[in-house]
């Protein structure tokens, strides 16, 4: 089955029967790739409905077994869709729309006929649920400011639902509400959205009393409760002991018990519907595997084939097969399908038919050991023209966060500068996720050194392999990245030839004063409150060593970006413009279009502009 898309930015060339694809990424194709969120199979029906980002705007498509097309979500207004839930009779649809300017939630019949809204308020709503037996909807919404995002239940009588009641009020957000299977409950994790480690909690649908799941001296960050088809355990998954892992307790209450042990990180945990199979992902240096444990033999299987990335599996009813979000390096995130007697099917087609796939090229794994004999790891795209005879120049890019990741997933900007003949490393320096807590705090309190070094350093290693350039390296971080960019282009003024940054962070004092509460709590949990470590403060700001940039700068903002607001950068660039010779290109999002720099489905527009300058900036300086 394929999902037909709309191709908006360039006329996409007709294939011929027969005929090779043959094109290659350009920024068009990129910009209209989908993005695929989440998604939702009915029971009943097979039905599956898809959450995407195009151009822009947020769609639900709908889909059927033996169909090869999909539709979109019908509507006569104007407005996106996203969060599709089937009711257990797979007749119904749960969805989350902006049509009114917020996003709040709707139902309608699975073609889209007849829409009604069932929220009405100032707030946001998102991630809508069925109980098993159709008669509550549960809910996620931001309408208290006081106690961040509460589970609301809708009561639903006789086909039609009633009034919202609020049914938690716990400090900080709730999230990922999942029904027991009788109905009557509600697991979710509590304490999320501030930065600190999150709970398992469980509330009555009838009381409303709420109690807390795991024992009181549980440490560590457990989300992603999931029910046992019996309702007498909970799954969920904690760094408890150092490492993501995969547990289960009592619904009753009582002591965890880790499921089973793991050298890698393991999240995602969904069990078969007759309790035989626990499906999860292994994160296996950037691979993220979709892997099955049979309860009955204690055995592991791995069902995913290859390099790539897997997330949010769902089981078929049958208990046979395994829906999941598959991508990697050479094609976008789609629906696939697993047979756990083997054997997959592709659900959903993003990827433009005459894009040539073998035009790509698959990322090499490196590993290095950094200052203090640490193992690093990396993806290196190599383009095909690399050779020693012929090196190819570098871009090395440091990802966000710090506590993201650089996958083995789709990379399309990395395959577009490789098909220009440009070599890409991106680093999982420490303070990364995927390695375990230990390796995720070390630059705790460290920003710009520790990191820094391990950036250096796997620079460093990868232009001495001959098919790679020591002398023309590149440099381009987003947020955080942008900071590591600023920090190395001052730390290290001979090592790179030119740097670009997106939102970056030069001032980390004048950030933590005018940044967001999200924005404060983030600092606060990884450098710690401004108050008592003001020095600190200054000591890991790239302003410091502003006056030893030399080579050549591209500078992206926002003029609205509450995380890091432009007058935090400004003095930072300032400095750069009253060096007369200076090199320095500055560019500035309107509105909220910062967002562009990192989510290329979000505002193509916006994202046209930057990656149309970067190529630009890097084809004259690098």
């Amino acid at each position: 089955m394929r999902l037909a898309l709309a191709w908006l930015l360039v006329a996409a060339p007709v294939i011929a029967h027969g005929q090779e694809p043959n094109e290659k990424l350009t920024i068009p194709y990129i910009l209209q790739i989908p993005h695929i969120s989440n998604y939702a199979m009915s029971l009943g029906t097979n039905r599956i409905a898809l959450s995407l980002s195009q151009l822009g705007r947020e769609r639900v498509w709908i889909f059927e077994p033996g169909r090869l097309n999909g539709t979109p979500l019908e509507s006569k207004k104007k407005g996106g869709e996203r969060d599709p839930e089937w009711s257990p009779d797979g007749k119904t649809l749960l969805f989350i729309s902006n049509r009114t300017g917020s996003w709040l939630l709707y139902i309608a019949t699975f073609e889209g006929d007849g829409a009604k809204q069932l929220t009405d308020h100032t707030g946001e709503d998102r991630r809508p649920r069925w109980s098993p037996n159709s008669k509550h909807i549960a809910f996620l919404s931001d309408r208290t400011e006081k106690t961040g995002w509460d589970i609301y239940l809708i009561p639903v009588v006789k086909g039609e639902p009633g009034s919202p009641r609020r049914l938690t009020s716990n400090p900080l957000d709730e999230e990922d509400p999942q029904w027991a299977p009788d109905g009557k409950s509600i697991a979710f994790t509590y304490g999320a959205g501030r930065h600190q480690n999150r709970r398992i909690g469980l509330v009555s649908i009838n009381s409303g009393e709420t109690r807390k799941l795991l024992p009181t001296e549980w440490s560590g960050d457990s989300f992603s409760p999931r029910w046992s088809p019996d309702g007498q355990h909970i799954t969920f998954v904690s760094d408890s002991q150092g490492r993501k892992s995969i547990y289960t307790i009592p619904s009753q209450g009582g002591q965890p018990t880790k499921l089973f042990r793991s050298d890698f990180e393991l999240t995602a945990p969904a069990w078969s519907p007759d309790g035989r199979h626990l499906a999860y992902i292994e994160n296996r240096d950037g691979n993220l595997r979709l892997r099955i444990f049979a309860v009955e033999s204690e055995r592991h299987r791995t069902l995913t084939l290859g390099a790539g990335t897997h997330s949010q599996p769902i089981w078929r009813p049958d208990s046979k097969a395994i829906l999941v979000l598959s991508e990697g390096p050479t094609y976008p995130r789609d629906v696939w399908l697993y047979l756990l007697e083997g054997g997959r099917e592709k659900l959903s087609e993003t990827l433009p038919s005459e894009i040539d796939v073998r035009q790509m090229t698959r990322p090499k794994l490196v590993r290095y050991s950094t200052f203090d004999d640490r193992e690093v790891t990396g993806f290196l795209y190599l383009p095909e023209t690399a050779s020693a005879k012929n090196p190819a120049p570098l871009i090395v890019r440091p990802h966000g966060g710090p506590t993201a990741q650089w996958t083995n997933g789709w990379q399309p900007v990395a395959q577009l500068l490789a098909q220009r003949g440009f070599a890409v490393f991106a680093p999982n320096v420490r303070g990364s996720s995927g390695f375990g807590v230990e390796f995720e705090k070390l630059n705790d309190r460290d920003w710009g050194r520790g990191d820094l070094e391990d950036l250096v350093i796997g620079t460093r290693y990868v232009t001495n392999q001959p098919e790679i350039r020591s002398d023309r390296i590149g440099i381009w971080g987003v947020s955080y990245g942008g900071f590591l960019t600023l920090s190395a282009i001052g730390r290290y003024p001979n090592l790179y030839t030119c740097a670009i940054e997106a939102v970056g962070m030069p001032d980390l004092e004048k950030l933590y004063r005018q940044t967001n509460i999200d924005g404060k709590s983030y600092l606060d949990s990884e450098i710690g409150p401004l108050r008592g470590n003001l020095a600190l403060y200054r000591e890991l700001s790239p302003i410091r060593n502003v006056n030893e940039v030399k080579i050549p700068l591209l500078s992206f903002h926002g003029e609205i970006y509450p995380l890091v607001p432009y007058s935090t950068k400004k003095p930072y660039l300032d400095a750069l413009r009253r060096r007369p010779e200076y090199p320095l290109i500055e560019l500035i999002f309107k509105g909220k279009g910062a967002r562009a720099s990192y989510r290329y489905d979000s505002n193509p527009g916006a994202s046209l502009a930057y990656l149309e300058k970067i190529l630009e900036f890097l084809e004259i300086y690098l």
